[in-house]
Protein backbone atom coordinates (compact mmCIF):
# COMPACT_ATOMS: atom_id res chain seq x y z
CA UNK A 1 0.00 0.00 0.00
CA UNK A 2 2.53 2.63 0.46
CA UNK A 3 5.51 1.43 -1.42
CA UNK A 4 8.01 4.18 -0.79
CA UNK A 5 7.59 4.20 2.97
CA UNK A 6 8.40 -0.35 2.25
CA UNK A 7 11.10 0.54 0.69
CA UNK A 8 12.80 3.17 3.22
CA UNK A 9 12.39 0.34 5.88
CA UNK A 10 14.08 -2.45 4.19
CA UNK A 11 17.02 0.51 3.80
CA UNK A 12 17.77 1.36 6.77
CA UNK A 13 16.10 -0.06 9.67
CA UNK A 14 14.67 -3.61 11.04
CA UNK A 15 10.87 -3.74 10.68
CA UNK A 16 10.69 -4.50 14.46
CA UNK A 17 12.44 -1.59 15.55
CA UNK A 18 10.20 0.61 13.48
CA UNK A 19 7.09 -1.14 15.34
CA UNK A 20 8.76 -0.48 18.28
CA UNK A 21 9.30 3.11 17.72
CA UNK A 22 5.86 3.07 16.51
CA UNK A 23 4.61 1.54 19.80
CA UNK A 24 6.78 4.44 21.81
CA UNK A 25 5.29 7.14 20.64
CA UNK A 26 1.65 5.62 20.74
CA UNK A 27 2.74 5.14 24.47
CA UNK A 28 3.77 8.93 24.84
CA UNK A 29 1.04 10.34 23.26
CA UNK A 30 -1.49 8.50 25.47
CA UNK A 31 0.25 9.81 28.58
CA UNK A 32 0.02 12.72 27.07
CA UNK A 33 -3.66 12.48 26.41
CA UNK A 34 -4.09 10.88 29.84
CA UNK A 35 -2.26 14.41 31.30
CA UNK A 36 -4.62 16.52 29.40
CA UNK A 37 -7.69 14.39 29.85
CA UNK A 38 -7.37 12.56 33.46
CA UNK A 39 -9.98 9.90 32.46
CA UNK A 40 -10.91 9.92 36.57
CA UNK A 41 -12.45 13.58 35.82
CA UNK A 42 -14.28 12.72 32.77
CA UNK A 43 -17.56 14.40 32.51
CA UNK A 44 -19.29 11.57 31.02
CA UNK A 45 -18.84 9.24 34.20
CA UNK A 46 -21.93 8.35 35.44
CA UNK A 47 -24.03 10.22 32.81
CA UNK A 48 -24.51 7.14 29.73
CA UNK A 49 -28.03 6.78 30.75
CA UNK A 50 -28.77 10.63 28.81
CA UNK A 51 -27.23 8.44 25.70
CA UNK A 52 -29.62 5.35 26.20
CA UNK A 53 -31.90 5.33 29.05
CA UNK A 54 -32.68 1.94 27.98
CA UNK A 55 -29.51 0.67 28.85
CA UNK A 56 -30.10 1.86 32.80
CA UNK A 57 -27.33 -0.05 35.11
CA UNK A 58 -29.41 1.03 38.84
CA UNK A 59 -26.89 2.43 41.20
CA UNK A 60 -23.86 3.80 38.39
CA UNK A 61 -25.67 6.75 37.64
CA UNK A 62 -25.28 10.01 39.54
CA UNK A 63 -29.04 10.82 39.66
CA UNK A 64 -31.71 11.54 42.80
CA UNK A 65 -33.90 8.63 43.76
CA UNK A 66 -37.22 10.63 42.03
CA UNK A 67 -34.87 10.75 38.72
CA UNK A 68 -33.99 6.85 39.49
CA UNK A 69 -37.47 6.12 39.57
CA UNK A 70 -38.48 8.33 36.08
CA UNK A 71 -35.68 6.73 34.63
CA UNK A 72 -36.72 3.04 35.04
CA UNK A 73 -39.94 4.01 34.22
CA UNK A 74 -38.55 5.03 30.47
CA UNK A 75 -36.77 2.34 30.23
CA UNK A 76 -39.77 -0.06 30.67
CA UNK A 77 -41.82 1.74 28.22
CA UNK A 78 -42.05 0.80 24.79
CA UNK A 79 -43.64 3.12 22.85
CA UNK A 80 -40.62 5.82 24.26
CA UNK A 81 -38.16 3.27 23.16
CA UNK A 82 -39.57 2.95 19.80
CA UNK A 83 -39.19 7.12 19.98
CA UNK A 84 -35.88 6.82 21.03
CA UNK A 85 -35.04 4.69 17.47
CA UNK A 86 -36.59 7.19 15.34
CA UNK A 87 -35.30 10.52 17.12
CA UNK A 88 -32.09 12.14 17.60
CA UNK A 89 -31.05 12.58 21.41
CA UNK A 90 -32.25 16.04 22.07
CA UNK A 91 -35.72 15.43 20.53
CA UNK A 92 -36.43 12.48 22.33
CA UNK A 93 -35.62 14.13 25.98
CA UNK A 94 -37.39 17.31 24.77
CA UNK A 95 -40.68 15.08 23.69
CA UNK A 96 -39.95 12.93 27.04
CA UNK A 97 -40.21 16.71 29.37
CA UNK A 98 -44.10 16.52 29.51
CA UNK A 99 -44.39 13.40 31.63
CA UNK A 100 -40.58 12.80 33.04
CA UNK A 101 -39.42 16.98 33.63
CA UNK A 102 -36.95 16.10 36.10
CA UNK A 103 -34.90 13.51 34.50
CA UNK A 104 -35.25 15.28 31.18
CA UNK A 105 -34.60 18.53 32.54
CA UNK A 106 -31.44 17.31 33.95
CA UNK A 107 -30.53 15.11 30.38
CA UNK A 108 -30.87 18.39 28.73
CA UNK A 109 -29.05 20.39 31.10
CA UNK A 110 -25.77 17.95 30.34
CA UNK A 111 -26.39 17.78 26.48
CA UNK A 112 -27.35 21.74 25.73
CA UNK A 113 -24.38 23.71 26.21
CA UNK A 114 -22.93 22.21 22.69
CA UNK A 115 -26.16 21.95 20.57
CA UNK A 116 -24.49 22.36 17.28
CA UNK A 117 -21.12 21.82 16.13
CA UNK A 118 -20.64 24.55 15.44
CA UNK A 119 -20.56 25.59 18.73
CA UNK A 120 -18.20 22.91 19.78
CA UNK A 121 -15.62 24.37 17.54
CA UNK A 122 -16.14 27.60 19.03
CA UNK A 123 -15.54 26.42 22.38
CA UNK A 124 -12.19 24.35 21.50
CA UNK A 125 -11.00 27.52 19.45
CA UNK A 126 -12.04 29.72 22.92
CA UNK A 127 -10.29 27.11 24.94
CA UNK A 128 -7.08 26.95 22.97
CA UNK A 129 -6.94 31.14 22.72
CA UNK A 130 -7.30 31.24 26.69
CA UNK A 131 -4.97 28.33 27.28
CA UNK A 132 -1.96 29.89 24.91
CA UNK A 133 -2.33 33.71 26.67
CA UNK A 134 -3.35 32.28 30.16
CA UNK A 135 -1.22 29.13 30.69
CA UNK A 136 -1.08 29.42 34.27
CA UNK A 137 -5.16 29.80 34.82
CA UNK A 138 -6.15 26.37 36.00
CA UNK A 139 -10.07 27.00 36.20
CA UNK A 140 -10.87 28.55 33.14
CA UNK A 141 -14.36 28.10 33.43
CA UNK A 142 -15.50 31.52 33.92
CA UNK A 143 -13.24 32.73 31.00
CA UNK A 144 -14.69 30.19 28.78
CA UNK A 145 -18.80 31.07 29.41
CA UNK A 146 -18.04 34.73 28.88
CA UNK A 147 -16.29 33.54 25.27
CA UNK A 148 -18.76 31.44 24.04
CA UNK A 149 -21.32 33.69 26.03
CA UNK A 150 -23.59 35.46 22.40
CA UNK A 151 -24.81 38.50 24.20
CA UNK A 152 -22.61 41.49 23.71
CA UNK A 153 -21.61 43.80 26.83
CA UNK A 154 -23.01 47.18 26.83
CA UNK A 155 -19.78 48.63 26.53
CA UNK A 156 -20.96 52.52 26.61
CA UNK A 157 -22.77 51.83 30.04
CA UNK A 158 -19.74 49.81 31.53
CA UNK A 159 -17.37 52.69 30.38
CA UNK A 160 -20.17 55.60 31.66
CA UNK A 161 -20.42 53.89 35.13
CA UNK A 162 -16.32 54.62 35.38
CA UNK A 163 -14.89 57.52 36.52
CA UNK A 164 -11.83 58.88 34.04
CA UNK A 165 -8.48 59.00 35.33
CA UNK A 166 -7.83 62.27 36.73
CA UNK A 167 -4.86 64.27 35.17
CA UNK A 168 -1.49 64.67 37.51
Amino acid sequence: MFPTLAAILEETEPEHLFSQLVHDHLSSLLKEFERYFPTTKDPRTAKEWIRDPFVNKPGESSVTVQEEDQLLEIASDGGLKSMFETTTLPVFWIKVMAEYPEIATTALKTLLPFPTSYLCEAGFSALTATKTKLRSRLDIRNTLRVSLSPICPRWDRLVKEKQAQGSH
